[in-house]
């Protein structure tokens, strides 16, 4: 008896994650054949277009830019859409095209061309800085670029400023984290990316990243301080490229992204995932993963909240026992 109860309630564990899915994809197939019906009500009964109901109904942010968004990605009107995909997109020209097609008088609407032009230039803002970031990914190390090789060099120097390094390919390269004799084989990965956000990290905050490059030689808690660098590059392109990262940016600055700010972001996770490392206490460097991943969780479920903004506290880093 026992067996079969047990076996039942397994089959319903099954089942429920299937229907809640199934009526999931359900109602969204029912709202995308009632959504322009639902919008010509609205018109009608409002006397305004969506976009401009958006713009009376949400509060300037990551709220009324990702609605804005997802308005342009689902309109049925070529022109709008196109606004999200013009790379070279003239805003100021876009949004007067935007008044026409939604005969929205400026006179009668006197906010809603700047408000609507903020956050287009924050949409197209993200999407060029995502490109930015991506071209900057693909580019590979290469040990025949003296301007790479140059660029390692100062990551050395900087960090070790009383150590010599006593040739290119070195065991040395191990004391400042990285895994072997040949630094280079470590950024096949993020590319010339994760070198350069490891040297914005060590340039802007030097005092920073040398007390994080102690604790890294911790007896218990230790990890590799370089590969943890580049390992937090791949988590900020991840959230950029999955957009969760929007949210950040929106509530950041009315202005386009930029990909200083996009180097700030990894400072801040670089610095608070070594905080959350030591707060958790790790058996070993094999934890790593597990607390990697609780840590990007705990990220994205703030990333949810559409007033949130990541912010820079670097205080001094929690000191071991």
């Amino acid at each position: 008896m026992a067996i079969r109860i047990h076996t039942a309630q397994h089959r319903a564990c099954r089942l429920l994650p299937m229907l809640a899915e199934l009526w999931t994809s359900l109602w969204c197939h029912l709202y995308v054949l009632a959504r322009p019906m639902i919008k010509w009500i609205l018109r009608k009964v409002t006397g305004k277009c969506e976009l401009l109901r958006i713009t009376y109904g949400e509060s300037p942010g990551a709220g009324r830019t990702k609605r804005i968004e997802k308005s342009l990605k689902q309109s049925h009107q070529p022109a709008l859409k196109q606004i999200l995909s013009d790379g070279s997109l003239d805003i100021a020209e876009a949004v007067k095209e935007v008044l026409r097609l939604k005969s929205i008088v400026p006179e009668v609407h006197p906010n809603f061309q700047r408000c609507f032009s903020v956050c287009v230039c924050q949409i197209c803002g993200y999407r060029r800085l995502l490109q930015q970031v991506e071209h900057h990914r693909k580019t590979k190390y290469s040990t025949t670029d003296k301007q790479h090789e140059d660029k390692l060099k100062l990551l050395w120097t900087s960090l070790m400023p009383t150590t010599k390094l006593e040739s290119r390919v070195s065991k040395q390269w191990t004391d400042i984290g990285f895994q072997g004799e040949d630094p280079a084989t470590d950024f096949r990965g993020m590319g010339l990316l994760g070198l350069d956000q490891l040297l914005y990290f060590i340039k802007e905050y030097p005092d920073i990243a040398q007390s994080l490059l102690s604790q890294s030689h911790h007896p218990q808690y230790g990890f590799s301080f370089a590969i943890l660098g580049i390992n937090f590059t791949g988590m900020c392109y991840d959230l950029l490229k999955s957009r969760k990262l929007r949210t950040h940016f929106y509530n950041l600055t009315e202005e386009a992204a930029t990909m200083k700010q996009f180097n700030e972001i990894y400072c801040c996770l670089f610095h608070d995932f070594i905080q959350f490392w030591f707060k958790e206490k790790p058996r070993d460097i094999m934890e790593f993963g597990r607390l990697r991943d609780k840590f990007q969780k705990l990220l994205v479920r703030q990333l949810r909240d559409k007033h949130f903004v990541l912010r820079a506290t670097f205080q001094s880093p929690v000191e071991a026992s």
